[in-house]
């Protein structure tokens, strides 16, 4: 079902423009957005198609009930007669606004049949409605600061888990990575083993057989002209004990020890979360001690999916009207025109949509223009924030919604529109 279908049958009971065009807050180049009601026929209502378990069972061969129809970017939307009811109980910010539209914003006047409904429409007035008026607000706090994290910290590269493994330095700890790099090693040729009791740490073990195949070292001679040749010296003090020199015979010695491959599997696979373990035989002395970051790891991958999908997805006009402020101006003119509705709500002054009438439009607009440096809006949404949980604090307004009056309006709704089935 379409919407041009819906509205041909003559089962739009109301449709009316939404989105900041209602609020008086939109610009010159704005898309209209719209919302808006329809019923369902009494054949889908009574149905199968209405049964959730047939639904699933036959859903190839049914005319299926629909309860929301909406285009390809969800800026136009229209809902069930049912499926609004439910999304008024449960006080969504969005729908209750629809009780409220001022005339010259309604495409489609309300039906007839929903005369009892907008009779009542103060009743959905309750302290229920401050949840989803913040809870949304709160989300656009959320995706403001998502934005400036995302200007200022861009997740462009995806690492491996191999960049979030540690090993001791000095007093502190440096990157694994840099550790054998500046040692001339090569992490494929490492073999881990897991410390028993110790969260995340490793021996690590080296191949010196594999090292010695792949760089063309095939004598001490070899060796010694290598750029591992000082530090194997110095780590494993190959030293003679009266002049402090490399001693021939203890390089000898260690170079055939250690020719041998012994086929370590090495660190790490670039796509892998998890460390690879290797057999390492015992009595073998590891060259250092290694920890990983896991759940570091776990959380970069997460953040560069969120960038990058971020990327595709993203308006480029938008992002570069938002680029030198840092953040989202359309998010925090939304935030702070939710956070003022509710605490309009909250005093007793009902649903102000024109913002013209709330006396905040310029502020909004400055908001909308980037008038306000990043550190000034989020000084300015705390103050709102403030000021919301005092007058929720003492509204005077009902607990909430009546769900009876709610289910009566639905079945007073049907029955008129049909003329009582």
């Amino acid at each position: 079902m379409t919407f041009e279908e819906i509205k041909n049958s003559s089962r739009l009971l109301y449709h009316y423009i939404a989105g900041s065009t209602l609020y008086h807050c939109n610009e010159p180049d704005s898309d209209i957005d719209s919302k808006g009601l329809f019923i369902a026929t009494p054949d889908e209502l009574l149905g199968l198609g209405f049964d959730k378990q047939f639904r699933d069972k036959y859903k190839d061969v049914l005319n299926l009930y629909s309860t929301q129809i909406d285009d390809d970017k969800n800026d136009n939307v229209v809902y069930e007669i049912g499926k609004y009811m439910s999304m008024l109980l449960s006080s969504n910010a969005n729908v209750l606004e629809s009780l409220f539209v001022p005339e010259d914003m309604m495409l489609i006047k309300p039906h007839k049949c929903l005369d009892g409904l907008f009779a009542n429409r103060d009743k959905f007035i309750t302290k229920a409605c401050f949840h989803p008026f913040v809870q949304y607000a709160i989300e656009q706090i959320k995706k403001a600061r998502g934005l400036n994290k995302k200007i200022i910290n861009p997740v462009t590269e995806r690492l491996t888990s191999f960049d979030f493994a540690y090993t001791f330095y000095g007093q502190g700890s440096t990157k694994i990575r840099n550790w054998l790099e500046n040692r001339h090693l090569d992490k494929d040729f490492c073999g881990l083993v897991h410390i028993p009791n110790m969260h995340d740490v490793y021996g690590v073990y080296y191949d010196w057989g594999a090292h010695f195949e792949k760089y063309g070292i095939k004598s001490v001679e070899d060796l010694k002209r290598s750029n591992i040749f000082d530090f194997v010296v110095g780590f494993y003090n190959l030293l003679d004990e009266y002049d402090g020199l490399p001693s021939l015979i203890k390089v000898s010695s260690w170079f055939n020890k250690n020719k041998e491959i012994l086929h370590y599997r090495g660190m790490c696979l670039d796509n892998a979360t998890d460390m690879r373990g290797s057999s390492v035989s015992k009595g073998e002395n590891p060259l250092c001690w290694m920890t990983y970051n896991e759940s570091g790891f776990k959380s970069h991958c997460k953040l560069y999916k969120e960038y990058q999908d971020w990327v595709k997805e993203r308006n480029p006009k938008r992002y570069e009207s938002n680029l030198n402020k840092n953040y989202d101006s359309k998010n925090m003119y939304h935030c702070v025109r939710l956070m003022r509705m509710g605490k309009e709500i909250a005093n007793g002054d009902g649903i102000i949509l024109d913002r013209r009438e709330a006396g905040d439009r310029d502020l909004l607009m400055d908001i909308r223009h980037h008038k306000f440096e990043y550190d000034e809006i989020m000084a300015l949404v705390t103050k709102e924030e403030v000021e919301l949980n005092e007058a929720i604090a003492n509204s005077k307004l009902p607990d909430e919604i009546d769900a009876s009056m709610v289910n009566d309006l639905l079945i007073d709704i049907r029955k008129k529109y049909y003329g009582n089935f």
